[in-house]
């Protein structure tokens, strides 16, 4: 091989590495986006002016986005195993989870795993001060998980991913830290909404609003300390 072609050929090696790289599509990261796979992929969808935000323009469906940053890009964006429709087509998914009124069809047994008797896999448990727990959703209610517990792992819809532009906690994402111990109910998620479940959910006593106004949980401010889970 004669020096001119080695030449060439570094200065090319080196000229495709320094290209910067195309970002994956939407489809690449979360392939039940890939429309070419159902024959009309929004029917049975009610669509609206937001396309450009939420699957079909329709909310229930959850964003176009997904994430793709610290520390939702592990729990349900790029990085993820969460698929949100399961395989199937939107319309599909939306006939198969919800009632006539359109409304997302939750679980029995407070979505409880079910043990080899039929009953509810809860338990009584203490979080003691310095536990991390999160939430996809807002804090009127009254479910939490471990801190970092992947999506698909929680059996929700995809709609508790869809947050308005410009919200202050985006995909609905909250992280707080217990301040005072807490007696909570908690055990192992049912499988729900194409989803695999078996994360562990906790039931708290109160919303998380009123656990925050009385001192038990703080929240975490994600913006200033996005690594907060490796600590």
């Amino acid at each position: 091989m004669s020096l001119s072609t080695i030449l060439t050929a570094i200065v090319l090696a080196m000229a495709a590495k320094a290209a910067p790289q195309a970002e994956p599509s939407e489809e690449a990261r979360d392939p039940d986006l890939t429309m070419s796979r159902c024959n009309d992929y929004c029917s049975g969808t009610k669509g609206s002016s937001e396309r450009s935000l939420f699957v079909c323009g329709d909310r229930r469906l959850g964003p176009v986005t997904i994430p793709t940053g610290l520390p939702l890009s592990g729990i349900a964006g790029s990085d993820s195993t969460y698929h949100r429709f399961g395989g199937l087509c939107p319309g599909e998914f939306l006939a198969r989870w919800t009632d006539p009124s359109g409304s997302y069809v939750y679980p029995a047994f407070d979505g409880y795993q079910l043990t080899a008797m039929g009953e509810p896999a809860m338990s009584d448990f203490t979080l003691p001060v310095g536990t991390f727990l999160d939430r996809f959703g807002s804090e009127y209610g009254k479910y939490m998980s471990p801190a970092g517990t992947p999506y698909a792992q929680r059996s929700l819809p995809p709609t508790n991913l869809a947050a308005d532009p410009g919200a202050e906690y985006p995909y609905n994402y909250h992280v707080y830290i217990v301040s005072r111990s807490l007696s909570v109910q908690g055990g192992p998620i049912a499988s729900w909404f194409e989803q695999q479940g078996l994360g562990v959910q906790f039931l708290m006593p109160s919303t998380v609003m009123e656990l925050v106004d009385q001192g038990f949980l703080s929240r975490v401010n994600l913006t200033a300390d996005p690594n907060w889970k490796k600590k």
